[in-house]
């Protein structure tokens, strides 16, 4: 029986963040996970693997591999746009929360003022109307004592 050894190396790749794993590199990666043709696929009855073969194979994993680390790394890089998003709308969130609670105390605070005014100005004019009763009752007293006093035709 005869023994295969197989090697292949893992290259390592620097993945632009901006662009779109589909993008002009993408395309080469679809090509290699597109499914053989019928036909295409050399017949394995009777026949070995050559070297040739087996370097194909190597290379369509690797390129598989290779366009699966540039899928996660976009999914990763997705995945920390939407926490920053989500982290700036609960900052968001939480400001208009501080804004709304300081505009309930000024309203707080403003009603408070509106109430003492109120209750100052009901107070002035309660002792305004009770001093203009005790002027009315002297000046009837007046006209009591200047008609009593003093004889009019």
């Amino acid at each position: 029986m005869a023994e295969i050894n197989v090697t292949f190396e893992m290259r390592e790749r620097t993945i632009d963040s901006s662009a779109s794993p589909l993008g002009s590199g993408g395309r080469q990666d679809v090509e290699v996970l597109r499914p053989i043709e019928k036909g295409a696929m050399p017949k394995l009855v009777g026949k070995r693997f050559g070297a040739d073969e087996w370097v194909a194979v190597c290379e369509r994993i690797q390129g598989a591999a290779e366009y699966i680390q540039e899928i996660e790394a976009g999914r990763h890089q997705q995945e920390l746009q939407a926490q920053k998003i989500f982290a700036n709308m609960r900052d968001e969130i939480a400001a208009a929360n501080t804004r709304a609670a300081a505009a309930e105390r000024m309203l707080q605070d403003v009603q408070q003022r509106a109430t003492t005014m109120v209750k100052n100005l009901e107070d002035k004019l309660q002792a305004a109307e009770d001093r203009a009763r005790e002027a009315e009752d002297w000046l009837v007293r007046i006209s009591e004592a200047v008609k009593s006093n003093l004889s009019f035709p």
